[in-house]
């Protein structure tokens, strides 16, 4: 598994936007794509409309998953935001991580400067994992 992705300008602005847009409540969604690039941002609404939490129903979520596999790619990441704390996964974040081959991507929304982290999550740890932003794509 790859420790680096890499994110189209438009979609990585996309996915802070997302963030921006959804205050006070975090955001989330999926990027995907083939092999470490992102290609397409799935945004999902985060039904518990919470800070510190978010919930998307499992039929939305399959649903969204039958999408992304019409356009023949593959979730690379779960993306969320954090409107008042760092881009560092949350106990909770680790836990409720389902699949260790799909990354976890924070926005972090705490500062006036969005900060936005990738993490691989094995387990009970978490590594940080490099993002590129490609500004051609």
């Amino acid at each position: 598994m790859s420790t680096h992705l890499i994110i189209p300008h438009p979609i990585f602005t996309s996915m802070i936007e997302h963030g921006e847009t959804q205050l006070p409540y975090e955001s989330c969604g999926l990027l995907a794509g083939s092999g470490n690039k992102v290609l397409s941002i799935w945004t999902l609404e985060n039904e518990l409309k919470s800070s510190s939490r978010f919930f998307v129903h499992k039929n939305v979520v399959a649903d969204t998953l039958q999408q992304i596999h019409k356009c023949k790619e593959h979730v690379l990441a779960i993306y969320h935001s954090h409107p008042s704390t760092a881009p560092i996964p949350s106990s909770y974040d680790v836990y409720h991580h389902t699949d260790e081959s799909v990354k976890m991507v924070i926005v972090s929304l705490k500062s006036q400067e969005p900060q936005v982290k990738c993490f691989d999550i094995k387990q009970d740890t978490y590594t940080e994992c490099t993002i590129s932003i490609d500004p051609i794509y």
